[in-house]
């Protein structure tokens, strides 16, 4: 009992040697590293179409499964953290994360079939990475657990933007080594920054959370609706955490098309390829932003409620983006576009953070994963393949009014659990669900 107290009772200093904002800082540059993956992908598959000939449909398939596999690695990242901790989860991580860009500088040599294996080991591992970052906030950062995920997961957003511009900047006549140095600079910084921010990654010891009284004192949104740390079977069985799957699924899947084809919406309504690369620019930016700001919210009125007003505004800017573009006006568009992301671009920070609001720190990693996998994993098929399938068959406009209703969807089937969170009691040594009791 001692031993607990003398555990629950060590500062940060005392187990890490140094602050945990310095983990902090690690998680962030860890998270950054990964971001061209995805939020850079529409200026990098343009170059990509030039020097190999490949389809759109072959570009979109890459970015569709660097999405189900980056979603689908963050539950095995998960599990393996809470286990093992995640020094040797990152190490690992960084090594095959950036084998998975590298690989595709060598088209000339490989079919597209072995480049896109081997894409997809990559995308896989960068899912670790993700998780161990967010799962530090979790775990390290009780007390300010919706703004530092919030900063954390804009990181994926932000790290992006110093590749955008210099790939934008390559011209058409540029040989293709051009392109490709930038590929060689991006695998070193990926596979070099996580590696060694990895090294210096540490959890904290089991019952730790040295901060619990002062946190519920100056916040009480911090206070979780009971004191239970769930495992991964436990959440699974309570209908809340499946409201939160279906409503992950819907949001992804809304915000997903608009990045995947905001070049293709703006040359659609015939606006300029600048145009569309504000867009892109003005996404990476805002969905970032959205992150922090949205955690600051959260902590003020609550995870429940923020998620829900911010995903029902992303679906509505969505309908005025497409008002704007078949009135022709760029400016309209663009604006819209960028406001409907800067809403649905929290859902990566907020779901992350309710999930350990919900269910406690201990198990964050695997939680997390599990919802995560599962739904930005199915949110990426649409958002990648099935978008494209919808714009070929019905039209840019149709696409962009079903993304709009997912968006609002998503935000609605959230109230239910603003009075109903996930709250367990024991009744003679069994533990027992009470899933629709409030507890204030």
């Amino acid at each position: 009992m001692s031993e607990t107290i003398t555990t629950q009772n060590r500062t940060n200093k005392e187990i890490l040697g140094f602050s945990r904002w310095w983990l902090f800082v690690l998680a962030f540059l860890a998270m950054s590293v990964i971001s061209p993956y995805e939020y850079a992908w529409s200026v990098i598959a343009p170059h990509f179409a030039k020097i190999y000939g490949w389809q759109p449909t072959k570009l979109s398939l890459m970015f569709t499964t660097f999405v189900i596999f980056q979603a689908f690695g963050t539950l095995p990242g998960g599990i393996l953290r809470d286990k093992f901790g995640p020094k040797i989860v990152s190490v690992v991580a960084g090594i095959v994360s950036g084998l998975g860009i590298l690989i595709c500088a060598y088209g000339q040599t490989f079919s597209y079939g072995i480049i896109l294996i081997v894409w997809c080991i990559g995308c896989f591992f960068c899912g670790f990475v993700y998780n161990a970052a967010v799962t530090t906030c979790n775990k390290w950062f009780p007390d300010h657990r919706n703004i530092t995920i919030g900063i954390i997961s804009a990181a994926f957003s932000w790290g992006a933007i110093p590749f955008i511009f210099p790939i934008q900047a390559i011209p058409d006549s540029a040989p293709d080594s051009t392109f490709f140095s930038v590929i060689y600079v991006m695998t070193a910084i990926i596979a070099g920054v996580i590696i060694i921010t990895g090294l210096f990654m540490k959890d904290p010891p089991k019952g730790w959370n040295q901060f619990a009284p002062s946190m519920t004192a100056k916040n009480k949104t911090a206070k979780r609706p009971c004191d239970k740390q769930y495992s991964m079977g436990e959440a699974m069985r309570t209908w809340q955490f499946w409201m939160l799957v279906a409503s992950f699924v819907l949001a992804s899947s809304a915000g997903l098309t608009f990045i995947s084809n905001s070049i293709k919406f703006a040359a659609a309504f015939h606006f300029s390829v600048t145009a569309g690369t504000v867009v892109t620019v003005g996404i990476a930016i805002t969905s970032g932003l959205s992150r922090v700001i949205g955690g600051w919210i959260a902590d003020k009125i609550g995870g429940g409620k923020t998620m829900t007003g911010f995903y029902i505004l992303c679906g509505l800017f969505s309908l005025v983006a497409l008002f704007f573009a078949e009135a022709g006006s760029s400016t309209g568009f663009i604006s819209s576009c960028i406001i409907s992301i800067f809403f649905w671009g929290a859902l990566y920070s907020l779901f992350a953070s309710i999930v350990g609001y919900y269910y406690g720190e201990v198990a964050s990693g695997s939680n997390y994963g599990m919802l995560y996998a599962t739904a930005k994993g199915l949110g990426g098929i649409y958002g990648g393949v099935l978008s494209a399938y919808l714009i070929t068959t019905y039209g840019h406009p149709f696409t962009i009014i079903v993304s709009s209703v997912m968006a609002l969807l998503s935000g609605f089937i959230l109230i239910p659990l603003w009075k109903h969170p996930p709250v367990w009691k024991e009744a003679d040594g069994i533990l027992i669900s009470t899933h629709f009791t409030h507890k204030a």
